[in-house]
């Protein structure tokens, strides 16, 4: 009978390491695919004074960045990602990966979900090599549940990565990126996930749209956009290739007025992916030659606005967008940055642009929606001097208005903010003047007043009873003695602990286009 036995748990280990070999067979059999990420992780040089008076630059890769929340496999395994329209791929570092650049950040284990199971693409490749304009990730193919909120969920294909560089990965205060580009940035079919949402019916209306700020209220909205965030009225303009978000250009102006440099017309890519302002180096040296900053920023106070002129309206950026200013004195922020055809030439406008409109992102155009963002007090009277019209060809209407949607159940992603290093990641701390501080027990009794309400992953808003926890507190309007009485780190605490992990579902505002539905708002937390 032992031997019985141990002939029998021959036969499984035997077994087993068949299966285990076929399948690392398998991957070592399937091709490997090469991809280039032109517009993620650029080095931007930004040129400074020293006490001496000598010129120096710092290198500065993705100063900033914004990240949310989603969940993939079965039990749900979270991620911290970047949600990027410049990419077209779902990334996330596995735990086969023992490099550097993964030792931060939570790691996808595939051995853990039911619905987990390696992928090819069409090309017969199962795996890919990935450089960016800093850095590189080698990964593997999955394909797994993914969700962005309880009910915007569906199965995609993505990369798990084995290996990646120190730098940018071991700084980066997000775990992976979440590509909202086109296909044509995408490793093959069924890969894009912006595609399968909305080929699936799990992108409500086809439309997404970013709202970013500085003071710690930015998210993104799948479904559609919230009024109550714009202050204008939003321009549209149609994707002219498929690939990056990009929209067509007339002309570059100055305090509104043509320049004449962008010639028979300019494309530009907006990108969510990015902290930086970019765009083709002889028009970016153009550019600069004509504004003239001084080093020592005695002539901000006289720079133009720059606009850019879409139809007959021009978006406008003031010198506080594109310039950089700072103790060490005044610096074009504009980065020189030659995208090829054919995507290239291009702009690129990452965090500035994006700080100062909300950009709405409709795929069943496709569009793309310009409105300036209501933050800062903001009235209509200097909104009016954002987005300016002018004489030209018609504002482009979009096919289909947001009003004509049925159902439309729009749900919305809270985002964090932080700064990047090559040495560390941190997270950004809340400005003092836009912390919320409170005794324990005024805290609580807020807490429980507001109509927000929280549930989990796993619930449906559905399910909450009327007992539920209320945690949206970004109306308060607190003094500064009371700003004063807890610091942001406690403020922090008790908001993690009362929240980590939770969704706060809110009616949408009166005189919404989509009245009432409800924005589902993930509550997230900067690290």
């Amino acid at each position: 009978m032992r031997i019985l036995r141990l002939l029998v748990a021959l036969v499984i280990l035997s077994e087993g390491a068949k299966v285990k070999g076929a399948s690392r067979l398998r991957r070592v059999k399937a091709k490997v695919g090469h991809h280039h990420e032109a517009l993620l992780f650029n080095k931007h040089l930004k040129s400074h004074k020293t006490q001496d008076m000598g010129a120096m630059s710092t290198e500065i890769v993705h100063k900033t960045a914004y990240w949310g929340s989603i969940r993939v496999g079965t039990p749900p395994q979270e991620f911290k990602v970047i949600f990027d329209t410049g990419s077209g791929n779902l990334i996330l570092p596995t735990t086969a990966c023992k490099s550097e650049g993964c030792a931060r950040h939570k790691k996808y284990n595939p051995h853990e979900s039911a619905t987990s199971s390696e992928v090819s693409n069409e090309n017969g490749e199962g795996s890919t090599e990935i450089t960016f304009g800093t850095g590189s990730i080698t990964g593997d193919f999955y394909e797994d549940k993914f969700c962005i909120a309880d009910s915007l969920c569906s199965k995609v294909r993505f990369i798990g990565s084995v290996e990646q560089s120190a730098v940018p990965f071991s700084a980066t205060p997000f775990d992976g990126i979440l590509g909202l580009g086109f296909k044509d940035l995408s490793m093959g079919h069924d890969f894009n996930i912006l595609d399968d949402m909305y080929q699936t019916g799990s992108l409500p209306a086809g439309l997404f749209s970013v709202f970013l700020t500085e003071d710690g209220s930015s998210e993104i909205t799948f479904g559609g956009y919230r009024p109550e965030l714009l202050a204008s009225e939003v321009v549209w303009a149609p994707v002219t290739r498929e690939s990056y978000w990009q929209v067509a250009v007339s002309d570059i102006t100055f305090n509104n007025v043509e320049t004449g440099l962008c010639g028979t017309g300019c494309q530009v890519a907006v990108d969510t992916g990015t902290s930086m302002l970019a765009g083709p180096s002889a028009l970016v040296n153009s550019l600069q030659a004509k504004v003239a900053p001084e080093a020592d920023c005695s002539n901000y106070d006289r720079l133009p606005n720059i606009g850019f002129k879409i139809g007959n309206k021009i978006l406008n950026l003031k010198p506080e967008d594109y310039m950089d200013r700072d103790e060490s004195g005044c610096s074009f922020s504009l980065m020189p940055l030659d995208v090829p055809p054919p995507r290239g030439p291009l702009f690129i406008f990452g965090d500035p642009f994006l700080r100062r409109f909300v950009t709405i992102y409709d795929k069943s155009g496709p569009s793309v929606g310009f409105a300036v963002s209501k933050q800062n007090a903001l009235d209509e009277f200097e909104a009016a001097k954002i987005i300016v019209t002018s004489g030209g060809a018609e504002e482009f209407q979009r096919r289909k208005p947001l009003e004509t949607h049925v159902g439309l159940s729009p749900m919305s992603v809270g985002l964090s903010a932080g700064y990047m290093t090559e040495e560390e990641g941190a997270a950004e701390e809340p400005k003092a003047e836009t912390s919320k501080s409170f005794s324990d027990s005024d805290w609580l009794k807020k807490i429980k007043s507001e109509p927000a309400r929280t549930h989990t992953f796993a619930e449906s808003p559905s399910s909450l009873s009327g007992d539920a926890v209320k945690a949206d507190v970004g109306e308060e309007k607190n003094t500064p003695k009371e700003r004063s009485e807890t610091s942001v780190n406690e403020w922090a605490q008790k908001m993690k602990a009362l929240l980590d992990g939770d969704f706060v579902q809110r009616s949408s505002s009166a005189g919404s286009s989509s009245k009432g539905t409800q924005l589902v708002s993930i509550k997230l937390h900067k690290v």
